[in-house]
């Protein structure tokens, strides 16, 4: 039982100081719960959403159902398990109106 929680606490640790890695692209769909987006290579790149994700559009937090494909947006996401990718803070390019 111990050394269950001294691996759990090591995978937190480890996982705490992994930097966060940055994406940018044009949203090619978007749910509450998953995010992708097309980067400028023409790659498309999924991103879980959860509720810790924080979506900005100047400066306010909005919801994930308030982004629409072809907007652009940067991403900053931690991996998780080494496949998954978790959006940590998803920002919306500035709208002109």
């Amino acid at each position: 039982m111990v050394a269950v929680c001294l691996l759990a606490g090591l995978l937190a640790a480890q996982q705490a100081k992994i930097p966060l890695a940055n994406f940018s692209g044009t949203v090619h769909g978007v749910s509450g719960k998953k995010i992708t987006i097309e980067t400028a290579e023409g790659n498309l790149v999924d991103f879980d959403i959860d509720r810790k994700t924080r979506i900005l559009r100047n400066k306010k937090q909005i919801h994930a159902t308030d982004l629409s494909t072809g907007d652009t947006v940067s991403i900053e996401a931690r991996q998780v398990m080494a496949r998954f990718l978790i959006a940590v803070t998803i920002t919306a390019q500035t709208t002109s109106q």
